[in-house]
């Protein structure tokens, strides 16, 4: 998924999410509390089903030259560095 879908498709789930936690609040005590549950039902939803963000791809490491991701076992793809 490229960089610009992934920002879109944020902001397509993220308003409405928004407003509806907003009115959420408003509705007193019992719109806190579901307000609260689908939070961290997400918050889970996302630890177990969305990327760690650090793994990334197994066979590929960061240039210790430059710091660009590149092939694991062979020159860096950007600077040239033997890694």
């Amino acid at each position: 998924m490229t960089r610009e879908s992934e920002l879109m498709l944020s902001v397509l789930l993220g308003v409405p999410a928004a407003v509806v936690g907003l009115f959420l609040l408003t509705i007193g005590p019992v719109g806190w509390f579901v307000a609260a549950f689908l939070g961290i039902a997400v918050i889970g939803a996302s630890a177990v089903f969305g990327d760690s963000g650090g793994g990334g791809d197994p066979d590929r490491t960061n240039c210790p030259h430059c710091g660009s991701r590149t092939a694991a076992g062979e020159a860096c793809e950007y600077c040239g560095d033997p890694l």
